[in-house]
C-alpha cells in the first residue's frame, strides 16, 4: 500500500503551469487522489526554492508566494541531514543531477515512492530501485493502483 509519495519539483511546476494538457489532467488527477487517501505528502526543502525559481517566470510573484505557502502546509518538507550522505551515494551510483539526487534521497530515506514529470529521473529511479511513477506514461497506473483512476484517457 502506498501512504507515502515524495513529489519531484517537475510535479508541482505541472500543477501550476504544465503545458502538456495531459500531463496537467493527469497530475491534478493524482493531487485530488492523494488529498483524498490522506496520502502523506514529502519533499526536500529544496522543493520550495526550485518551485518559486520555475514558476516565477510564467505567473505573477504574487501567486507564487501563495503555491509556496501552500506547499509549506501541505507538504512534509525533510530535512537535508536526514538523507544527504544517501542523496551522494545515490548521485554517484547514478549518476543523477544534483538537484534530483536529494529527492531520490528523501524517498529512500523515507521509504517512499517518488512521482515524478520528469522522464530521466524515474529512470534513475528506478536504477536505484526506488519505487518511482513518470506522471506520462505511468501517471494512469498510479490512479488505478489507488483506486482514484478519474476514467480518462490511458493512452499516453
Amino acid at each position: 500500500m502506498i501512504d507515502k509519495v515524495v513529489l519531484d519539483a517537475s510535479v508541482v511546476i505541472d500543477l501550476f503551469a504544465g503545458r502538456n494538457k495531459e500531463r496537467v489532467r493527469v497530475t491534478e488527477a493524482l493531487f485530488e487522489c492523494f488529498q483524498k487517501k490522506g496520502i502523506k505528502l514529502l519533499a526536500p526543502r529544496l522543493l520550495l526554492v526550485e518551485v518559486a525559481g520555475v514558476l516565477v517566470r510564467f505567473i505573477p510573484p504574487e501567486r507564487v508566494a501563495s503555491v509556496i505557502s501552500i506547499l509549506k502546509e501541505s507538504v512534509i518538507t525533510v530535512p537535508d541531514d536526514i538523507f544527504y550522505e544517501d542523496a551522494v551515494e545515490l548521485a554517484l551510483s547514478t549518476g543523477s543531477r544534483g538537484a534530483d539526487s536529494y529527492y531520490l534521497g528523501v524517498a529512500k530515506v523515507m521509504d517512499a515512492v517518488l512521482v515524478t514529470s520528469d522522464k530521466v529521473q524515474a529512470i534513475n529511479a528506478k536504477r536505484a530501485k526506488i519505487r518511482s511513477f513518470y506522471v506520462l506514461s505511468e501517471g494512469n497506473d498510479l490512479l488505478a493502483m489507488l483506486g482514484c483512476h478519474d476514467g480518462g484517457s490511458r493512452d499516453n
